[in-house]
Parts: structure tokens; C-alpha cells; sequence
């Protein structure tokens, strides 16, 4: 299980993949989270601010290079920031129902 982390300055990209993810069952649910402050080193040296949109879910780890590649065919340059942090400990009925709630894979998908 995964907590999966996408993020972009646009908040129709956003609202956009929640709709994909949620629709192809590849998420369970989906938290927005808007004008999410953003600090980076720019190119000159300077700090730069930046306000983005974080969507945030639980996935299985195994969805994971399906979701990239549905997100990379969808916005192809305009790929948003996306990653994934391992869940280590998890509620056991919340973990069922990740389990449950998800798309289920075939073996052979899996290991395609």
C-alpha cells in the first residue's frame, strides 16, 4: 500500500486526475488540498515561491506504474509531479478495504 502524491499548479489538472484515478478504480479516494505553498532555489539563486494544488490517496503499490503511464499518455509534457510513499503500518479494516475497494488485477497483468 502506497500514499500516493501528485501535484501541480493547476487545479483543473488536478481535478481532472482525481476524476481519471477514481474512475479507472486505481485509487481509493482523494483528498485536495488547494494553494499549497511551494519554495524552490531558482535558476538565479533566488528563493522562489509558487502555489500548487496536492492531491493525496491510497493506492496499492502495484497500481502504481499503471496510474503513471494512464497520467503520462493523458498529459505528456504536462506530466504533474507524481510519487508515492510506502505505508508502513495501516488500521487492519482500513487496510481491508484499500484491498477490496481497489481494481483488481489479473496475475498475468501484474507480472506482464
Amino acid at each position: 500500500m502506497v500514499y500516493l502524491r501528485i501535484s501541480s499548479p493547476s487545479k483543473e489538472q488536478i481535478e481532472e486526475v482525481a476524476s481519471i484515478l477514481l474512475t479507472h478504480q486505481l485509487i481509493l479516494d482523494v483528498n485536495i488540498k488547494p494553494n499549497i505553498e511551494r519554495w524552490n532555489n531558482g535558476p538565479d539563486g533566488q528563493i522562489h515561491k509558487s502555489s500548487i494544488f496536492l492531491l493525496t490517496g491510497k493506492t496499492r503499490a502495484n497500481l502504481f506504474p499503471e496510474i503513471e503511464e494512464l497520467l503520462r499518455e493523458r498529459f505528456k509534457e504536462d506530466m504533474p509531479e507524481l510519487y508515492s510513499i510506502p505505508i508502513i503500518h495501516m488500521d487492519w479494516e482500513q487496510a481491508e478495504q484499500l484491498k477490496n475497494g481497489m481494481k483488481k488485477r489479473k496475475l498475468k497483468e501484474v507480472l506482464a
